[in-house]
């Protein structure tokens, strides 16, 4: 998967080990760089090998980079905020969403201990990922909930949500939006969270998981199998909070008490964040459209349903059902 790197971005890097041996089929699928939430994210690797999948899962540093990767034919699919795939079906991409695995915000925006209220930012700086993605438009909407207009601070590209949490600790941004992960380390660094998602932009939806017209149509099968892959790993994820928690460390590298997959895990439980069996949510996708057109980043709004395939998503449950 080198060649992925190079053709497409040296933000994206090779997440190696996740696969089933011995698999008759193979599909690449994208995800965000592994963090507290790689756990529930990855485990679906786990369950490829009983739908015969050789899955392949391929981190990216922002979640602008996957829609790239997926009209370039470079991966299958991918599960991100599916604000960048908006953007692109609005450019008339071939694109379908299939459902939606983590539909719930887990999202907060940190500010510098001397930012106490979204009013405290006005003519200061918010790290961000880059145009239009989840950390961009989160940030926007937070900053109307609070009363301060986004034209009255600086967006400023701040690599991933690691590293843009670590810009506001070393004081190289005032404030960004990333990941509530981040909160227990967050009170130990003297950061403050002056927005939450669920209360800020209850209507924003974290992750969905989308395909191209092409892969629907050449890899069906294997699409149906993949889903199927995502809903066992989702459920079994979602019920062995130890093992999941285990298993993000390992994945994203994490030190023994990094205690981030815990604090993730029982946010999921809060909200209600994660749903195993994918559904599809046209009116949220629909708002989500709408959003993005009243900031700007698409120059017209669309009706969303041409763009959503509920059929793989229906095969999938079914094939879950018999396994």
């Amino acid at each position: 998967m080198k060649h992925i790197l190079r053709a497409l971005a040296a933000g994206a890097v090779v997440f190696a080990g996740v696969g089933i041996a011995n698999a008759a089929d193979s599909w690449r699928h994208g995800v965000v760089e592994a963090k507290g939430d790689a756990g529930i994210q990855f485990m679906p690797s786990k369950f490829a090998g009983k739908f015969n999948l050789d899955l392949e899962t391929v981190e990216f540093a922002s979640s602008t980079v996957p829609v790239k990767a997926l009209l370039a034919g470079e991966i299958d699919s991918y599960a991100t905020t599916p604000l960048t795939a908006i953007a692109a079906m609005a450019e008339g991409a071939s694109l379908k969403f299939l459902g939606c695995n983590w539909p719930g915000m887990t999202y907060d925006l940190y500010a510098k201990g001397d930012i106490k209220t979204i009013k405290d930012l006005k003519g200061r700086s918010v790290g961000i990922s880059g145009p239009g993605g989840a950390p961009d438009l989160f940030a926007r909407e937070a900053l109307r909930w609070g009363g301060l207009d986004p034209s009255e601070v600086t967006f400023a590209n701040a690599g991933g949500g690691g590293d843009r949490f670590r810009a506001v600790v070393a004081g190289v941004v005032d404030a960004t939006a990333t990941s509530s992960e981040f909160e227990p380390e967050a009170a130990e660094r003297g950061v403050n969270i002056i927005a939450r998602a669920p209360e800020a932009t209850p209507n924003l939806l974290r992750i969905c998981v989308v395909t191209s017209d092409k892969v629907i149509a050449e890899k069906h099968d294997q699409l149906v199998r993949f889903l199927a892959a995502q809903m066992a790993g989702h459920k079994y994820a979602i019920e062995n909070p130890k093992e999941t928690a285990d298993y993000a460390r390992e994945v994203a590298k994490l030190p023994p008490d990094d205690k981030s997959p815990e604090f993730i895990f029982e946010e999921v439980v809060k909200y209600n964040a994660v749903k195993p069996d994918l559904p599809i949510m046209a009116d949220k996708l629909q708002w989500n459209v709408d959003m993005m057109h009243r900031n700007g980043r698409i120059k017209e709004t669309y009706d969303i349903k041409t763009f959503i395939d509920e059929g793989p998503r229906q095969e999938a449950l079914k094939l879950v059902a018999t396994n």
